[in-house]
């Protein structure tokens, strides 16, 4: 089941459309692990932090009155949020619903992706930094790689805490 957090002014509509959701493969869930987020009416403030919030871990469907749909695009420029106006068929909402769940997965994924590089990037430099440490008291580039390497593979450690521990003894 597809998890999505469901917001809706409209109480007397979110039982029905809670029931619908569920039969359509999504489970409604307020604890903000969402791929979705509903909002029917511009009427509650700050709803659109909501929305950008909501984008930043997944997708978002916005739900308005025909009549803020510019407004609501406008507010939402950029964000990928997909605004519908609130008389939208359920079968259209559910292909928008299931569009952007997927959009979130993929940018869950690309997320996760960059966050391995930057620690992989960081990693690098510090162990490019300790290789200059161990230059500065008298070894050559290769000599400090294979120092590093050999220590790592000796101690079975990550070449990063062996970069650290060179580095902390540097530091007086």
């Amino acid at each position: 089941m597809i998890r999505i957090l469901l917001r809706c002014d409209y109480l007397s509509v979110l039982p029905k459309l809670q029931e619908k959701l569920e039969k359509s493969g999504f489970l409604p869930v307020g604890d903000g692990e969402e791929a979705a987020l509903f909002v029917p009416q511009l009427s509650r403030s700050g709803w659109e932090k909501e929305v950008l919030a909501c984008t930043a871990r997944g997708g978002a469907v916005v739900i308005v009155r025909k009549e803020n749909i510019p407004e609501a695009e406008r507010l939402l420029k950029g964000s990928g949020a997909a605004v519908l106006p609130h008389d939208v068929p359920f079968p259209v909402l559910v292909g928008v619903l299931q569009a952007e769940a997927k959009a979130g997965e993929r940018l869950f994924a690309v997320c996760g992706e960059i966050d391995r590089l930057r620690e992989r990037l960081e990693s690098e430099k510090l162990i490019h930094r300790a290789k200059l440490a161990l230059m500065e008291r008298g070894m050559n580039e290769e000599e400090a790689h294979r120092f590093l390497e050999k220590q790592a593979m000796d101690r079975r450690l990550p070449r990063r805490a062996v970069a650290e521990e060179v580095l902390k003894e540097r530091v007086p």
